[in-house]
Order: C-alpha cells, then structure tokens, then sequence
C-alpha cells in the first residue's frame, strides 16, 4: 500500500462498467493481509481496481456508508453493485467477483 494518496484518485475508475474499489487504512493488519489475497484473487478476474486509504476520503466514507476496513466494493461505474467486508479466502473473493462479472455479461 502506498501512501502517495491523490484526493479525487478513489474515483479513478468510476467511468468503467466493472471494477474493484478497495478501501483500507494503514495501520490495519487485517487491511494488509485482505490486500494480499484481493491481489490474487483479481489475478483471475483481471478487473481495474483502485487501493484508497480511507483516511483520506471521510466524504466518500460518508456518502457509501463504509462501516469497517477493510472493504471491498464490487462496482458498475459508480454504483456499488457488491460490497465485502470479510475477505474470507481467495476461492470466495474470486467466487463473488466472477458472480458480478457473469451477471454483467448476460444482462
């Protein structure tokens, strides 16, 4: 995780159909090892995804009503379509992003 926050940065990928949105602090260790199993798991789905420290972003906190990091919107735009905050394993974070992404491709 990197500390080198850009403010507007969280909504890097808000004109895509699909990506991954990861919010986490830096003092989290449940964050840091929740970032290292996200990263394989989008090995496999291949989506855009943006890392923000949420301390950074208390607005953005607000407005999507993030409750605890680490957290994990799954997103069409800017519309979470699923959010996670128990990154239970690699298999469930695949299992739930592809899920998204099927759904997406038969609609």
């Amino acid at each position: 995780m990197k500390h080198t926050e850009i403010l507007n940065d969280i909504y890097k990928h808000f004109d895509k159909d699909l990506h991954l949105l990861f919010g986490y602090t830096p003092t989290c260790g449940t964050c840091k090892i929740s970032e290292r199993m996200l990263d394989i798991a989008n090995e496999v789905t291949q989506l855009p995804i943006n890392k923000c420290d949420l301390n950074f972003y208390p607005e953005f906190c607000k407005d999507f009503e993030i409750l605890s990091v680490p957290v994990l919107f799954i997103m069409n735009q800017d519309k979470v379509v699923h959010r996670i905050y128990a990154f239970q394993s690699v298999p469930y974070l695949v299992e739930n992003i592809q899920k998204v992404v099927d759904d997406k491709n038969l609609s």
